[in-house]
């Protein structure tokens, strides 16, 4: 038996003087609200869908599986934003 995992993730921008106290937190996923201004969504990469056999007894979910997982969805996540990380640099410009 294998185990996937799906996820997105929203970059959101809380501009100057507003935080906790304003209640603009983001949201639980899924969602675009909070913050106030832009969001950036990234979904995980259908290329390399992280996937694991299962490592427990009778290929059961294993807490190393669930490493491996969150691992690669982390470091998936962290490459997308990079990659366009020009987008929030302009927001505190004013620039979508």
């Amino acid at each position: 038996m294998a185990y996937a995992l799906r996820y997105s993730a929203t970059l959101v921008y809380i501009g100057p003087g507003a935080g906790p106290m304003a209640g603009l937190l983001a949201p639980s996923l899924p969602g675009n609200g909070g913050g106030t201004g832009q969001v950036f969504e990234v979904d995980g990469n259908a290329a390399i869908v992280p996937v694991v056999a299962g490592a427990g007894t009778g290929n059961a979910l294993a807490a190393a599986d669930v490493t491996t997982l969150t691992n690669a969805m982390a470091a998936d996540i962290a490459a997308q934003l990079n990659a366009k990380i020009a987008i929030p640099q302009g927001w505190i410009s004013g620039n979508p």
